[in-house]
């Protein structure tokens, strides 16, 4: 009896240690395929990154082409090239800092809605050297009134809807009649007959000036958007809530569970048309000591609250 029962134990025990080798290769096996999985997700999350760099290298090289030929270089496409390295840097930074769990989100400034004053600003200057668009007093060239006009509507539509907060119907109704009235005046030619009876105005704006407002206003814009927005942010997790400010305030942490996010989308033409599906997200901790917070101007909000739903599933 005694030796049977050892010939069973030794049964179990090879049973035991073949479930056992079993088990572990199926561990790396699982280990392997998550490996692999999380490989191609890092392929596919560089895929778009190296194409936006390869485009912005095209274009900075293509603005200095010109002055090969003894021509002075495109600024537009410099400018244009710049933003979006910065935009590539911004995706890198967001993805690299982002916790496994978790996503991050900046809280941006009024002026990044300040992009078609020096866009508007740096195509009229190429325009005028490069395009033609240009009439000529004496040996300088000059920007057309109307062209220069036309940018003056521009300047003082972006600067009204960052500063006026007209909601629903009533802003897109008045940003639209805007464009449309100065593109009708444009059309038609009425803009001379118009300075004329505002006392016979006479816009000679140069390149050399375009270039000036463009300057700075793009060098501030870049700054702020690409360095300074990116020092405040949160960091969403399922079990908590990070609110970094590396320039003055440190950290903050919140329980994420209660936690009420809310999209606020009141002005449409800044958060739809300047911001490319912009908005205002606040935010309402839970129990006692409830704070609320709000981060304006959150790029892409809608795919934040996607991203931010998708991660409270994993809490539960």
């Amino acid at each position: 009896m005694s030796d049977d029962t050892e010939v069973d134990e030794l049964y179990d025990s090879t049973d035991s240690e073949k479930n056992s080798i079993r088990l572990k290769n199926g561990g790396d096996d699982n280990n392997s395929k998550d490996k692999n999985e999380e490989a191609s997700k890092v392929k596919s999350n560089k895929g778009p990154t190296l194409n936006y760099l390869v485009i912005a290298i095209v274009l900075l090289v293509a603005s200095i082409v010109p002055v090969i030929f003894g021509n002075p270089f495109f600024i537009t496409p410099l400018a244009i090239g710049l933003s979006i390295s910065g935009m590539t840097y911004y995706s890198y930074k967001r993805k690299r800092d982002c916790s496994k769990e978790g996503i991050i989100f900046y809280s941006h400034s009024q002026i990044i809605y300040y992009w078609p004053i020096w866009l508007g600003a740096y195509v009229l200057s190429d325009l005028t050297v490069f395009g033609g668009f240009s009439k000529e007093i004496g040996e300088q060239s000059f920007a057309l009134d109307h062209l220069t006009l036309m940018h003056l509507v521009i300047v003082g539509v972006v600067v009204f809807f960052t500063n006026v907060n007209l909601r629903g119907v009533w802003a897109m109704v008045f940003g639209v009649s805007a464009l449309a009235g100065g593109l009708a005046l444009t059309l038609l030619g009425w803009w001379d007959p118009l300075l004329e009876q505002l006392g016979n105005l006479e816009l000679s704006v140069n390149s050399d000036f375009y270039r000036a407002m463009g300057a700075v206003l793009f060098i501030p814009w870049l700054f702020v958007v690409f360095v300074f927005d990116l020092r405040r942010y949160f960091h969403f997790q399922p079990s908590q809530i990070t609110m970094v400010n590396e320039i003055g305030e440190g950290e903050k942490n919140f329980d994420s569970f209660g936690v009420v996010m809310e999209k606020h989308r009141d002005n449409y033409v800044q958060h739809m048309a300047l911001g490319f599906g912009s908005g205002d997200l606040s935010i309402a901790t839970h129990g006692g000591d409830r704070e609320v917070m709000t981060f304006p101007n959150v790029l892409r909000i809608n795919k934040v609250l996607k991203e931010v739903a998708k991660i409270r599933e994993m809490r539960g």
